[in-house]
């Protein structure tokens, strides 16, 4: 590609189709390919080299695979398509200086509660997040039951029936350019992940609802590297897990006997507002609606939470595209 020779050709207000995304990625791979081969037939090979055909123990096409991701997220970022994560008051309106130049779609999705459980400073404890680092083979974890003499609850990290979640930690930490090496820490690392992932145009969330794992804390007492936990095979199992849901026309039951059913929409009475080409406003009405409330889940997450906050606050992930 040069600066005058798009991969795709598309003008102003064409529908950029999955088919212009996958051939945008496959031009982008086979140049940077290109590229990494003929720097590397330039340089002068060293006899005997056990690892001359290698960089930090990865050969061109790791390299390439590597280069490419970091490549496809800076161009997600700069094609009009932002996620934000915000956290909704009653009744109070949130702008959103977005800058797009135009009206974007928006499209909100809420953040559900979920039960995990957290461990620090030697202390582990069975909470409802919003947000939470684990290692995929954490599918289960034990927390110490309540009351003397009680037996150990086990939770399920992932839920039943239901498709597995979560986002690959490395690929956040290039979403939100947290700069790293092989010898970052992994609790360093951590830090200066969520003070990049809460920062403006995002909310801060409540430091109560998002959380790591035993295995996440395990590794950052021992002060695991980044290229210890490459070694071991555990760098791409580190995942994020969130679940932004929306259902439309989610039907209820009537409130009053006789009554027809409810429509409901999710997010709950949230509402937008575009002010002008470069700001939106959001905010909701009402008390925040959550789901039907299973094996009593929704009465211990609001215990947790709080019943004002619980009711009167709503965590949203918001997508916008122009």
């Amino acid at each position: 590609m040069t600066e005058t020779e798009p991969y795709v050709q598309r003008g102003p207000g064409d529908l950029v189709t999955a088919e212009d995304w996958n051939e945008v990625q496959r031009k982008i791979f086979e140049d940077i390919r290109k590229e990494a081969k003929k720097a590397a037939d330039g340089v002068v090979r060293v006899p005997n080299a056990d690892d001359s055909d290698h960089i930090e123990g990865k050969d061109l096409n790791a390299l390439t695979e590597e280069i490419t991701k970091r490549v496809l997220d800076q161009v997600r970022g700069r094609s009009g398509y932002q996620q934000l994560f915000k956290v909704l008051k009653q009744g109070e309106i949130t702008v959103l200086e977005h800058k797009l130049g135009t009206a974007p779609l928006v499209d909100a999705y809420k953040l559900e509660y979920f039960r995990v459980v957290c461990r620090e400073d030697d202390e582990t404890t069975d909470a409802y997040a919003t947000f939470f680092l684990h290692h995929t083979s954490e599918r289960k974890i034990r927390v110490p039951g309540s009351g003397s003499g009680s037996s150990r609850d086990s939770v399920d990290i992932q839920p039943k029936d239901f498709p597995e979640l979560g986002v690959p930690f490395a690929e956040l930490l290039a979403r939100y350019k947290v700069p790293y090496t092989d010898t970052t820490s992994l609790d360093d690392l951590e830090t200066e992940f969520w003070k990049a992932f809460f920062r403006d145009p995002n909310d801060q969330f409540n430091d109560d609802q998002y959380c790591h794992s035993p295995w996440f804390e395990r590794c950052c007492k021992e002060q695991q590297s980044v290229r210890q936990l490459k070694e071991k095979g555990d760098w791409d199992d580190i995942v994020f897990q969130m679940r932004p849901r929306k259902v439309l026309n989610y039907t209820d039951l009537p409130l009053v006997t006789g009554e027809p059913p409810r429509a409901l929409t999710r997010p709950a009475n949230v509402l937008v507002q575009h002010l002008d080409n470069n700001r939106t406003a959001v905010w909701f009405e009402g008390d925040a609606l959550h789901d039907p409330d299973e094996d009593g889940v929704e009465f211990k997450a609001r215990e947790y939470i709080g019943v004002d906050t619980f009711d009167q606050e709503l965590k949203v992930m918001l997508l916008l595209k122009v």
